[in-house]
């Protein structure tokens, strides 16, 4: 075709039914076609067949987050303020939707090759059918955990809020806030621990203790991401033109091609497709009917097509 290269993420219908995941993958697919957002990865294309989902989504050569964390140890100041701006933009477009992340983290945030910042996998995201909805699950990863998640008593977009106070405490000091290992053994205790700021400025420091207020109500950004926009530690911040991408960005991939992968482990990149190929016993093809209305193409594409075809 055009020797683009795209992500696909391929999931088994099988396994997605014994965990109970059919309405997650489901909101998935539909949150990525509803936004529209420069800090959100693009959606290209979803189909199925018998046995498995597939859902194609533009390539991100720049890595994730983690990759550059674990090679850097910590961001400077800057550095971790130049993506958290682009973040609380890419959060505050879901929320504006009545949509919730619920799975912030580095490995979530990808580069792409100009190193502007874009969220993927929403496989843990949620749609609301009005602002006033709480969701209750149990969910998302531990050391980035909002507390009220765990109390069972319903929370809303204040849990990305928190989760980005801990993403954004990790890009600044190379560690998390709260010593949380195993999912098994999350408790309230965990959040009652002093925080160590290190050599942090006053402003990181003050936006990250209200980033983490425990009751959701008060945290800074339950109300309006504004307040968070207007925090002290993105003074002289020009909004409108982190959203055009007009700042330049604090790294910029050195790529030698459009299959360059050097920015993400190897293994991952060294891992054999022949599962994703495998097929299931003959007995499981009814589950392609748990997922009617999935196929999806993006106008994009279309276009893409239509040029490559010569038909007008």
């Amino acid at each position: 075709m055009n020797n683009k290269l795209y992500a696909m993420k391929v999931l088994d219908k099988k396994i997605l039914k014994s965990k109970k995941q059919q309405i997650h993958t489901k909101t998935e697919r539909d949150l990525m076609v509803k936004i529209n957002c420069p800090f959100i990865v693009d959606i290209k294309s979803a189909f199925q067949d018998e046995y498995k989902l597939y859902i194609v989504s533009e390539f991100l050569q720049g890595g994730d987050l983690f990759f550059h964390l674990h090679e850097k140890k910590k961001f400077s100041e800057d550095k971790a303020k130049f993506y958290s701006m682009e973040l609380v933009l890419a959060l505050d477009c879901l929320h504006k939707n009545n949509m919730i992340y619920r799975d912030l983290k580095p490995e979530n945030v990808l580069l792409d090759s100009d190193g502007h910042i874009k969220l993927t996998d929403f496989g843990l995201s949620k749609i609301f059918e009005t602002e006033d909805d709480k969701a209750f699950t149990v969910c998302g990863t531990p050391q980035y955990l909002a507390p009220e998640v765990l109390l069972r008593k319903g929370y809303n977009k204040s849990v990305d809020w928190w989760s980005f106070g801990c993403l954004l405490y990790e890009m600044l000091t190379g560690k998390l806030p709260f010593n949380i290992k195993k999912a098994k053994n999350l408790s309230i205790n965990f959040y009652k621990q002093e925080l160590n700021f290190y050599n942090m400025s006053e402003e990181a420091k003050d936006l990250i203790k209200k980033l983490f207020i425990f009751d959701p109500s008060l945290r800074l950004g339950s109300n309006n991401s504004d307040d968070i926009k207007n925090h002290k530690f993105f003074n002289n911040v020009n909004w409108d033109d982190v959203w055009n991408k007009k700042l330049q960005p604090p790294f910029i991939p050195k790529l030698k091609s459009d299959e360059d992968l050097k920015y993400f482990d190897s293994s991952f990149t060294d891992e054999s497709i022949g599962s994703l190929l495998s097929k299931n016993s003959l007995k499981e093809r009814q589950l392609s009917n748990d997922y009617n209305g999935f196929t999806y193409i993006n106008p994009s594409i279309g276009k893409e097509l239509t040029e490559l075809s010569g038909d007008e």
